[in-house]
């Protein structure tokens, strides 16, 4: 898997949920830091519009920052997949800025953060994070999905970061709408890489 560097990961949070500042701002040195895509940790939504809720289930050991981006199924999935693939020394596409702006407008763009200590369960609290756009999750005509970036604390030499998506991301246009596509399935629980199927 391609390497991040530290200041890198912060670059990368840009893109993922317009965080500027993930990994610490003016860290410096530039250690390696392999993100997992599949950690045993897990990101939860619930509700809808200003209801909604997100929460992180923190299993990686360590205490963890956490940012959180929350959006359409379809925006969340196409913006990890991106994630997964984007040169993370470049800047963020405008055509991904004008999608932001378009959801922000639309009310259907969320950010949430916190800490999440190992081994417990938190809410994350939404707030306009600095970076690309704000916004507010206004829209309750969908079930919203979450990806969420999460490093560690600490200027120490194994530095460590997982990417999470919630259940509800990458479900294919054409099958309805986000609620009926769910039915069975609910809204709560990461979605692992290695499931080969939501958000893969």
């Amino acid at each position: 898997m391609r390497s991040l560097t530290r200041l890198g990961v912060a670059t990368a949070a840009t893109a993922i949920a317009s965080v500027t500042a993930l990994a610490g701002a003016g860290v410096a040195g530039a250690q390696d830091v392999d993100p997992v895509f599949n950690s045993p940790s897990s990101v939860s939504v619930s509700g809808k519009g200003e209801a909604t809720e997100v929460t992180y289930t923190n299993k990686s050991g360590q205490d963890l920052m956490c940012y959180s981006f929350v959006g359409t199924g379809r925006l969340v999935s196409d913006l990890y997949g991106y994630v997964k693939t984007v040169d993370i020394n470049s800047t963020l596409p405008e055509s991904w800025t004008a999608r932001f702006v378009e959801a922000a407008g639309k009310g259907q763009i969320g950010f949430f953060g916190g800490m999440v200590e190992n081994g417990e369960t938190a809410e994350l609290m939404e707030g306009a994070i600095g970076g690309v756009v704000e916004g507010t999750l206004t829209d309750d005509s969908f079930s919203p999905a979450a990806l969420t970036v999460c490093n560690s604390q600490g200027l120490d030499d194994d530095p460590y970061v997982e990417v999470e998506i919630s259940a509800g991301a990458g479900v294919p246009a054409g099958l309805g709408s986000l609620d009926s596509a769910l039915a069975g399935i609910g809204s709560s629980g990461s979605v692992a890489e290695t499931t080969g199927s939501l958000g893969s």
